[in-house]
């Protein structure tokens, strides 16, 4: 049966802070772009991995279809990313995330598309630890990747996502929204760095 959400996983960010491909670092001797597809294909109907032009991805492998689209916009950021993986989207939803986020629950995943869906809502953003989190959210492909193309176009608001949300139905759950399905709220650590990468490793006992 159909969920009528599909995942967007970026893969094509140029990783400054880490030092080397994201997407291909190993955790527990799987690479992390693994880890995420395994973590969000429990809770929707295909994944949609954004690389960057001639990049190299570790084989996924997962029961539902994954298909890689190349950036449109190589090096302009995560909201250019989010363009071109949004309109390779074929359902009316998608969630989308980075590469380095290996604990994502698919209960979570689930959870924002039920909001979404409630609320007619254009974006589902979670606020944790009081700031937005726009790479662990879902979003109405219809809406937002025709909307950030024009932002990106237009170089709005630098560049930002959380800019390219002007004029859409946005929704910002709260923890305590979120805690029943992911307890700890893992979904959003990511491993940005190789000291945050080690911590994770460590969460995982």
């Amino acid at each position: 049966m159909s969920r009528g959400l599909e995942a967007v996983i970026l893969a094509g960010g140029r990783s400054t802070r880490f030092g080397r491909d994201k997407a291909s670092a190993p955790l527990r001797s799987r690479p992390l772009l693994q880890w995420v597809a395994e973590a969000v294909a429990p809770a929707v109907d295909r994944i949609v991995v954004v690389r960057a032009p001639g990049q190299l991805l570790p084989a996924l492998g997962q029961p539902i279809p994954v298909d890689l689209v190349d950036d449109e916009f190589p090096g302009l950021g995560p909201l250019a990313g989010l363009a071109t993986g949004l309109a390779a989207v074929a359902a009316p939803l998608a969630f989308a995330c980075s590469c380095d986020a290996p604990l994502i629950a698919p209960a979570l995943v689930a959870r924002l598309a039920d909001i979404a869906r409630a609320a007619s809502a254009d974006v589902v953003c979670p606020r944790v630890g009081g700031f937005p989190q726009p790479l662990v959210a879902v979003y109405r492909a219809a809406t937002c990747a025709p909307a950030f193309r024009r932002a990106v176009e237009a170089g709005a608001g630098g560049l930002r996502i959380l800019a390219a949300y002007a004029g859409l139905r946005v929704v910002e759950p709260g923890e305590a929204e979120l805690r029943p399905v992911d307890p700890g709220l893992r979904s959003f650590l990511n491993a940005n760095t190789p000291d945050r990468l080690a911590e994770i490793d460590a969460l995982l006992g």
